[in-house]
This record gives structure tokens, C-alpha cells and sequence, in this order.
């Protein structure tokens, strides 16, 4: 088995799938990858249970079913800002916190956090704090009933 990317670095099952989710956005956006390629390759790559990859399924079919939903919700969201104009990889946490967050989570403000530490490790130096911030409004945004 190769070197496992996110086990190597987050510390919770948690962080290491929704960086899983955050990477397929990414390649999905990058090169339209089919999910189930994805899915085999990160389950070797990061020795997934069969219940992570299922969960990470639920997201990724989540996400591809409300694709373009999602992306009125970041335009909605955004404050002179159009999505396009993101680096890559914040659109692609923003996205996958959004989703989680019209999913149900247990615990929003956490993933808000997780997504903001993934933008720390892989994106620009601002960038956490701007995932966070537009991920904070979302939010916002939900608890008042505008999305």
C-alpha cells in the first residue's frame, strides 16, 4: 500500500473523510473523475473501512445530485465573489461543508472548522479563514431560512 495521505496527517476519522470529500469536489471540478474510480482508489490509498466508504458515498452522491443547487448556494453566500473566481480547493471545502450542513450534522460548527483546517493544509494562507467565513455565513444563512 502507498503512503496514505490525510491518516497521516488529521487526527480524526472524521477530518481524514471530509478531506476525502473535499479532494474528490476538487478532481471531480478538475477532470469530472466517476466516484467510483475515486472511491477505489482512496479506499486502498487510505485504508477506509467499509462504513467510511460508505458514508463518503452518501456525500459524494449528495453533492453530485444537488450540484448545481449547491453552487446558487455559494453564489447566494458569497459577498463579491463569483464561485469561479475561488481557488480551486477553497470552492471545493466550501462546497463540501455546505453540503454536510444541508445534510444534518452533528456537530456544524466543528465542521466548519475541519474544512477551514483542510484550506490550512492545502490551500493559500488566507485561506482558512476565508473557507471559514463564507462556511460561518452559509450557515448563517440556513438558521434564518434564506436557503
Amino acid at each position: 500500500m502507498g503512503k496514505r495521505l490525510y491518516r497521516d496527517i488529521f487526527a480524526t476519522p472524521q477530518e481524514v473523510l471530509r478531506s476525502l470529500f473535499a479532494e474528490y469536489i476538487y478532481r471531480h471540478e478538475s477532470n469530472e473523475e466517476d466516484p467510483e474510480i475515486f472511491l477505489s482508489d482512496v479506499r486502498e490509498r487510505e485504508d477506509l473501512s467499509p462504513e467510511e466508504v460508505d458514508r463518503l458515498r452518501d456525500l459524494i452522491e449528495f453533492y453530485l445530485q444537488n450540484e448545481d443547487a449547491l453552487y446558487e448556494h455559494l453564489s447566494d453566500t458569497l459577498t463579491g465573489w463569483r464561485p469561479e473566481r475561488l481557488l480551486a480547493l477553497d470552492r471545493a471545502a466550501i462546497l463540501a461543508g455546505m453540503v454536510e450542513m444541508l445534510k444534518g450534522t452533528d456537530d456544524v460548527n466543528r465542521t466548519i472548522y475541519d474544512y477551514g483546517t483542510f484550506a490550512k493544509r492545502f490551500s493559500a494562507e488566507k485561506s482558512p479563514s476565508f473557507v471559514m467565513g463564507v462556511l460561518k455565513s452559509f450557515k448563517k444563512r440556513l438558521e434564518s431560512g434564506k436557503e
